[in-house]
């Protein structure tokens, strides 16, 4: 990703997250798909991670069943902070507590995550999809 679409997705990603408290969760078909929602006020946005995550903690090993509880413990709980990694699209999301939620941004054949401002899914004005190999791909509707 060049540093041009690294300071947008970052501000973008930003203005979803940031002070959004995470209000809910649906569960996909595999282990790693979950759909996470966020508001505020009246902004909704959602986060759709299909490849590897946790809630980063001091216990080393992933037990995916902790690491579940872990993620519903942060519900209703706000963004402090949003971080995307520079050399691959790796995203965190710090809440207030101090706890992070870090999503693996980079796979050989498939998307890792999708974040948006719509639902149920795609964007109202802007999606952002972590592409296969890394890439990010950022779409934001034009203004008229």
């Amino acid at each position: 990703m060049t540093r041009t679409e690294y300071v947008e997705a970052s501000k973008i990603l930003t203005h979803l997250f940031n002070t959004a408290s995470f209000v809910g969760i649906d569960f996909g078909s595999g282990p790693n798909h979950h759909l996470l929602y966020f508001k505020r006020g009246d902004h909704e946005a959602w986060l759709s991670i299909e490849g590897p995550w946790h809630v980063q903690t001091a216990d080393l090993p992933f037990d995916e069943d902790m690491q579940l509880q872990r993620l519903i413990q942060l519900r209703r709980e706000r963004v402090h902070a949003v971080r995307l990694g520079t050399d691959n699209p790796h995203l965190e999301l710090i809440f207030e507590s101090g706890t992070a939620l870090f999503v693996n941004g980079f796979h050989e054949q498939f998307e890792s995550w999708q974040a948006g401002d719509a639902r149920p899914l795609g964007g109202d004005k802007y999606l952002l999809v972590a592409m296969p190999q890394g890439e990010l791909a950022i779409f934001v509707e034009e203004e008229a």
